[in-house]
């Protein structure tokens, strides 16, 4: 057995790429799958998959789904899925005759499904499926006879079928394909192996539906939940399919036809058309804007305040999701007031945004909530993100928040409950043991930095939330707690950013109870152009400690922006970080 081959080189090559790609290019993604299942270690957990077909693959993949909190081991794991993938395949191939100078196409399943893993909807479960089969395929091709390999199939497929789903049929269409290019059985014989087949293949299903009714027969035929919605049809992972069971017949035939003196020049062309093709294919499918979103996201989720400024030091972020993490981060940090207007701002959207009945936007937003002490607001952002799922999943931080939220509302019984699920899953297990045992103490809850500031902060007395008056709610949550300085932060950033400044100025003197050592630069800014819209010398008549920085710049500006008939690029180079340039440029 050789060590070292070129098949094997090729393999570990490979599966480095595809883990540096997931590892350092792509890591949020992973994270972004994870926190959407609630993978728990119960009996009652395990028998939920082994009651529908394709359960086995399902199961598996989201064990492994589960390890993509830290997205190197993800990305370590798909690498190792995709390289196995690469491996069958090519095995399969030389074993039906496939000569070596066509190892480099038997990537070209491994590099389809990488392109498709890009997709943060496509779960790993295709991939476990398309393994098992590959398994299937290896020990039927170990038989010698023709009846031992048609007692193998006949046998495999109800196995076959309640552990991948629909994808058992590939096994009947490699085995008959395989008799028919090596006719170790006769016509007859191979007829009734057909027929047989086909049998099974049309009553499984229809026998899974007579069990298992609650289930629509269109799902039971497919088996594996390979894409995060279910009413989609997986085709393209039907095409990946496809090529597995018949790739290897197609090798088999080139490697009959190929001529001497051809090979070298063959595997120029074949790495050229899979290198060259991958990389097209996988820079079409992966979307870095996506990408960038999620890695603002995650690094909210785990409180990581300075990676998010950070991020926004590096490149400005500009949808609105990012640009609604990085305000929640400078407000974290105390510096919402002084460099909001640094960075790009979209309007109000950019800093709580509106109620969105799915479950991507109700997850960020529900993080700003929070934090500002808006408990219950958080709450019902993260049950609603849960049970939009389209996979019908439980969401581990999810669940994770509507622990906190109840411990912070002292709904012990409730936390409880959530709890206990954290308790069975791998990663989470020993947050919640901790939880568990300060919920028994009422002190420690309130000297807890995070709970029991926000149990300070969170609002006591009922009203009706309204979406389109989120500066009378943040009014309200101040009012409640004169020390809340991100409720009345937000609250100002509220008023700027809507261009609101009759009520800006009204709730600024709110602001004297949090003792300020100067006024935020944007509230200068915003308080001087005020002041000069009804005062003709406003520099030397404000009666706000405004800087001196602040008013050589509102004379510059004032300058360019009357003086010149297009001044938006000029003021765009040296006033962008203003709130004047928003106020008068920003939509």
């Amino acid at each position: 057995m050789k060590i070292f081959s070129i098949d094997k080189m090729m393999a570990a090559v490979f599966g480095l790429m595809v883990f540096a790609f997931f590892a350092f290019l792509y890591p949020f993604h992973l994270n972004y799958q994870e926190q959407y299942q609630l993978f728990l270690f119960s009996a009652d957990y395990v028998s939920s998959y082994f009651v529908k077909p394709g359960g086995l693959s399902d199961y598996l993949g989201n064990f492994l789904t589960q390890f993509y909190f830290y997205s190197w081991v993800g990305a370590l794991l798909i690498a190792v899925l995709l390289t196995l993938l690469q491996v069958m395949v090519w095995q399969v191939s030389r074993k039906l005759g496939a000569k070596p100078v066509f190892l480099p196409f038997t990537f070209v399943p491994s590099v389809l499904f990488w392109s498709l893993l890009c997709d943060e909807n496509y779960l790993l479960g295709g991939v476990i499926a398309m393994l098992i089969l590959g398994v299937f395929i290896l020990l039927c091709i170990q038989f010698r006879t023709g009846w031992e390999r048609m007692v193998f199939l006949l046998i495999s497929l109800p196995v076959l079928y309640w552990l991948i789903g629909g994808a058992f049929v590939l096994l009947a269409l490699f085995v008959i394909g395989y008799e028919l290019i090596f006719r170790q059985l006769k016509t007859g014989q191979l007829l009734t192996l057909g027929v047989a087949a086909l049998l099974l293949v049309v009553v499984l299903p229809l026998l899974a539906k007579r069990i298992i009714q609650q289930y629509p027969l269109s799902r039971l035929c497919i088996g594996v939940n390979y894409y995060r919605f279910p009413v989609n049809v997986p085709v393209a992972i039907g095409i990946i399919g496809l090529l597995i069971a018949s790739l290897p017949y197609l090798l088999r035939w080139l490697s009959a036809k190929l001529r001497s003196g051809k090979a070298v020049f063959l595997i120029v062309f074949q790495l050229a058309v899979v290198a060259g093709g991958g990389l097209m294919l996988i820079r079409n499918s992966a979307d870095m804007a996506k990408e960038e979103v999620m890695a603002y996201d995650f690094n909210v989720r785990m409180r990581k305040w300075d990676r998010v400024i950070a991020m926004a030091e590096k490149k400005k972020p500009s949808t609105p999701l990012s640009v609604t993490c990085l305000n929640l981060a400078l407000a974290k940090m105390d510096l919402l007031g002084e460099r909001m207007f640094a960075y790009y701002q979209n309007g109000v959207g950019g800093l709580i945004p509106d109620f969105v009945r799915d479950y991507t936007i109700p997850m960020i937003a529900g993080e700003v909530y929070y934090h500002l002490g808006f408990v219950n607001t958080a709450q019902r952002l993260a049950f609603e993100a849960m049970e939009a799922l389209p996979d019908y999943q439980k969401s581990a931080r999810s669940v994770m928040r509507l622990a906190e939220t109840n411990i912070i509302n002292g709904d012990y019984a409730v936390a409880t409950k959530y709890l206990h699920l954290l308790q069975q899953t791998f990663y989470y297990r020993e947050w919640a043991t901790k939880a568990l045992q300060t919920i028994n103490d009422e002190k420690l809850i309130d000297q807890h930095p995070e709970w029991g500031w926000l149990r300070k902060c969170r609002t006591r007395e009922d009203f009706l939330f309204s979406e389109k008056e989120k500066d009378m709610m943040l009014g309200i949550l101040f009012r409640q707690n004169p020390e809340n300085r991100m409720a009345f932060e937000y609250l100002m950033a509220y008023c700027l950013l809507s261009k609101d400044l009759q009520h800006f100025v009204e709730y600024f003197p709110l602001g004297k109870s949090l003792n300020y050592k100067a006024i935020p630069k944007s509230y200068q800014e915003a308080l001087i152009y005020v002041w000069g819209l009804t005062h003709p010398d406003p520099i030397q008549t404000i009666p706000y400690a405004i800087g001196n920085g602040v008013k050589n710049r509102v004379r510059q500006y004032q300058r360019i922006y009357t003086g010149q008939m297009n001044a938006e690029p000029a003021l765009r180079d040296q006033f962008a970080d203003t709130y004047w340039y928003y106020l008068h440029f920003r939509n």
